[in-house]
């Protein structure tokens, strides 16, 4: 798509804006970030939708904290209906699915989460992150007697956190596999 339809798509999100079908608006704005995420308009769209994403993050992070991770996905959840693929949300998900051994849905996630990493400055605790779902999923792997595959995935994981210990003593081999995180 060209510049021209950009300007359509955030048209078309205005008129929808006032017509109160804020929601359908919003979605426009979403598919022209998509298209071009430097637009104007667009930067200012996000600008006014980033401060109630990142008020869901404070609450969905002291939920977290305090040990209540359905309220953390409910704020998580509200937080990215305001503000699509926020990193910090879908981080903060990806650890709580990682808990919860949902790992498909942790590494989507964090693969959602690596696009905007940057920008949001939080690469490092992406990788992180990654790194400790893949060590969680050999874990797994490993006591199900699944001893090739689990060396596979702390092979993906020290890819990502090469200097931690706990992950090159999980890889050791088919005897030596004890949980050290």
């Amino acid at each position: 798509m060209d510049h021209f339809n950009v300007e359509a798509l955030v048209l078309k999100g205005k008129l929808l804006w006032s017509l109160d079908k804020t929601e359908e608006g919003n979605e426009q704005f979403w598919v022209a970030h998509s298209l071009e995420p430097n637009h104007s308009e667009v930067i200012e769209f996000l600008s006014i939708i980033r401060p109630k994403a990142e008020e869901a993050y404070e609450r969905a992070r002291k939920e977290y904290m305090e040990g209540n991770d359905t309220g953390a996905l409910m704020w998580i959840r509200k937080g990215l209906d305001v503000f699509h693929d926020m990193s910090k949300l879908l981080l903060l998900r990806a650890s709580i699915m990682r808990k919860r051994k949902s790992f498909e849905n942790a590494i989507d996630d964090l693969e959602l989460a690596s696009k905007f990493m940057e920008a949001e400055h939080i690469d490092k605790e992406v990788k992180i992150q990654i790194g400790l779902t893949y060590n969680d999923m050999g874990k797994l792997l490993f006591s199900k007697g699944k001893h090739d595959g689990a060396i596979s995935v702390f092979n993906e994981s020290i890819k990502y956190l090469p200097q931690d210990p706990g992950i090159h003593i999980n890889r050791g081999g088919r005897n030596v596999c004890v949980e050290f995180l």
